[in-house]
């Protein structure tokens, strides 16, 4: 009965963090140029009614290159109406240097601070740390993970999927409202969902914080990965309310549970005849205008930073009342000089009882969140199907009529030749996630699958040898247009669902891919070791060895990393060919990191753009 009552206990939790999500949802779309999708109901809402938003956005990039690429996604954004009217920043990184989310955040002060001068420190800002090569999520190394597709039905615009930035913008629009000037600091690849009860919160506490962080109700084992706020004495009273602000007596970072109940972190939560062990958990955090002067001021006399200056690990550690007595000394890394400058501030905590963080930086997190953990999908109203196709094309297996659940998998923004196309799913526990792709020929998944920008169609290159295409499972399929030599090339990638992408060795047969390594990859397919790692010399990982051929359209150069694939499935495991290629090979070789670097964002926008188009004209 317990078990029971805890189900039902978490089900009410999820339907309020559900409406109080539609509800910020609602209040945002007053604050866009254009209105919902016309299936919504629409209440016109004066400027007078419509909230306080950031007065400037900034997202960050790891170079010059990521930054004109980020800038055109905003621009289009603009074009569309999807936007605020607020000024959106795209400030790169300086060249050469890794400055972690705590040296990006004063570099963006830096930067802003030469354009508005002393006014920044009026202003609230909103930064969205979105640099990086996402490594490990390749389908996004291109495009960047805050223009990722999150279907969020409350934030459609006609036929318009929202992105990651969408929601970003969106989920934190109370705090924007309870906080005053200062920066308000997050990443590109988490998720808050929460229900906040702003009738219980302290306003004078909110205006008394120099330093304010979401704190979130966590198991002991999600807080051994994150960081984990310590509060006083009378923290577990607070539970007693809806939401509080409570004064925070030291950070752990990434602690050990013997750590987080030496220092007091861990309390109990009854939740009806039960109870529970749980950590305050970290995610996001704002600092005040009077912080980010001082903060700014160091960096001014320290650039360029020499190593990475992270936020979590090097800021708020230096925060709380049991930090007041703490020497430089006491730290080797970058707290001995974050240390003098803000043990004196206050760092206060907003519990929120009722929410949960989400991750989605990797493949695995990826589908899962789209797939198997329910009360994501159900708390962001979630569409698990925005292709052109309304009626259901899934098959569980081949001899069993179409299902109408797409309770396993996610198809985002793709179109279906004729309604005839089918998917096959061999596998009920089978997870995938088929995005902005243009999908000619049936096929069957044989395992988990991530599908993005791929075109699967008939080719006079390719040769079909079976009119039952399969899919190779477990795998992530990403294509895209490359301007290589001055011609317009397309490379798909290919690569494991739980690959390491940052492992580095200096030899092929220590780097795995498609259930073998790559020398044996190289061996099968015909390689030269001098293609697949032109300079012997560099150490290689899955990122820079080149395995990827380029064809002349998306559609063939599909194919050949399907065929490639096959045979070394062939080689390995008897499995059949099923294709056979003629003629639109490359004779040059890619790898991911060449593809990050050849990328032609135009023509990808433009695709993107045509894909649009298809499916608005079925909509």
């Amino acid at each position: 009965m317990a078990g029971l009552e805890y189900s039902t206990m978490a089900r009410e939790r999820s339907q309020r963090i559900r409406e109080s999500m539609q509800e910020i949802f609602r209040r945002y779309n007053s604050l866009r140029l254009k209105k919902p999708g016309r299936s919504e109901t629409i209440t016109e809402v004066t400027d007078v009614d419509k909230p306080p938003f950031w007065d400037v956005v900034v997202l960050t990039t790891f170079d010059a290159a990521q930054q004109q690429s980020f800038q055109r996604q905003i621009d289009y954004k603009k074009q569309h109406g999807q936007l605020p009217k607020v000024p959106i920043y795209v400030v790169a990184d300086p060249p050469d240097q890794k400055l972690g989310v705590g040296g990006s955040t004063l570099h963006v002060l830096s930067e802003l601070h030469k354009e508005l001068g002393n006014a920044l420190y009026q202003k609230k800002l909103l930064v969205i740390h979105s640099g990086g090569s996402s490594q490990r999520l390749p389908s996004y190394s291109v495009l960047g993970k805050i223009f990722a597709p999150v279907p969020v039905k409350g934030l459609s615009m006609d036929s318009l999927v929202p992105q990651m930035l969408d929601l970003k913008l969106s989920m934190y629009l109370p705090f924007c409202e309870l906080l005053g000037p200062g920066v308000f600091v997050t990443c590109a690849d988490d998720i808050e969902t929460y229900c906040l009860n702003g009738m219980t919160l302290d306003l004078k506490a909110f205006n008394s914080a120099d330093v304010v962080a979401l704190g979130h109700p966590s198991s002991i084992h999600t807080g051994k990965g994150h960081g984990v706020y310590v509060l006083g004495n009378d923290s577990p009273q607070s539970l007693k309310c809806a939401d509080s602000l409570q004064e925070c007596m030291e950070v752990l970072q990434k602690p050990t549970e013997d750590i987080m109940r030496a220092r007091g972190a861990v309390f109990l939560k009854r939740e009806g005849d039960t109870s529970r062990e749980l950590v305050w958990s970290d995610s996001v955090f704002w600092l005040s205008q009077q912080v980010c002067q001082c903060l700014l001021q160091w960096y001014k006399e320290n650039a360029p930073l020499s190593s990475e200056l992270d936020a979590y690990a090097h800021f708020l550690p230096c925060l709380g009342k049991r930090m007041v007595d703490a020497k430089p000394s006491d730290f080797q890394d970058f707290r001995s000089e974050m240390l003098p400058i803000l043990q004196d501030f206050n760092l206060k905590v907003l519990l929120l009882n009722e929410s949960e963080f989400y991750h989605m930086g990797t493949m695995e997190e990826y589908l899962k969140h789209f797939n198997i953990m329910a009360t994501f999908c159900e708390e962001l109203d979630v569409m698990k199907n925005t292709s052109n196709l309304h009626s259901p094309y899934i098959l569980k297996s081949e001899e069993h009529l179409p299902s109408s659940s797409f309770d396993g998998g996610m198809i985002i923004d793709t179109y279906f030749s004729e309604p005839s196309t089918k998917i096959t799913i061999l596998e009920d526990s089978t997870q995938f996630v088929i995005e902005n792709c243009y999908i000619d020929i049936s096929f069957k998944v044989c395992g988990n699958l991530i599908m993005s920008n791929c075109v699967v169609q008939e080719c006079h290159s390719i040769s079909l040898l079976s009119k039952k295409l399969s899919l190779f499972g477990n795998l992530l399929y990403h294509t895209v247009p490359i301007i290589f030599q001055g011609k317009s090339l397309y490379v798909t990638v290919a690569f494991d669902l739980n690959a390491n992408m940052k492992s580095v060795a200096n030899d092929l047969s220590d780097i795995y891919n498609f259930g073998c390594n790559l020398y044996d990859v190289s061996h099968i397919l015909g390689y030269k070791m001098t293609e697949v790692i032109p300079n012997p010399s560099n150490n290689v990982s899955l990122w820079t060895a080149r395995i990827f051929m380029g064809g002349p359209t998306a559609a063939e150069s599909f194919w050949l990393t399907h065929h490639a694939i096959n045979r070394i499935k062939h080689e390995h495991d008897g499995e059949p060919l099923q294709t056979n290629i003629d003629g639109c090979k490359s004779s040059q070789l890619f790898s991911m990191s060449d593809v990050v670097k050849l990328k032609d964002l135009e023509m990808l926008l433009k695709d993107r753009e045509h894909l649009s188009s298809c499916l608005n004209r079925i909509s």
